[in-house]
């Protein structure tokens, strides 16, 4: 069984149907993806990259949940997969505010 935790801020992405992605330089250190994900990218193409099955948690909350994990590009961007179990509210480029 692999073990990697990591803490990350990363940049909300609403208009990605996943939970979380990471850069793909961190398949050095992870192995061996669990499955090949294919994912449609912003301007239309196509990525591939590896994705683990794995459990995420926000910083605020003790809650961890089931997530997969995606290896693709290099910015670490969390979607829909996640935030979709909370109210997120971006206060006018001042602050996000996770709630419940």
């Amino acid at each position: 069984m692999r073990q990697h935790t990591e803490t990350i801020w990363a940049y909300i992405d609403t208009g990605f149907d996943g939970y979380l992605i990471v850069p793909e330089r961190l398949v050095n250190e992870l192995g061996e993806g669990d499955y090949l994900a294919r994912w449609e990218l912003g301007d239309g193409s196509l990525g591939m990259g590896d994705e683990y099955l794995g459990q995420g948690q926000l910083a605020a909350f003790p809650e961890r949940m089931p997530i997969r994990v995606s290896c693709l590009g290099n910015e670490y961007l969390v979607g829909r997969g996640i935030l979709d179990h909370w109210r997120v509210t971006l206060d006018h480029g001042r602050a996000v505010h996770v709630d419940k």
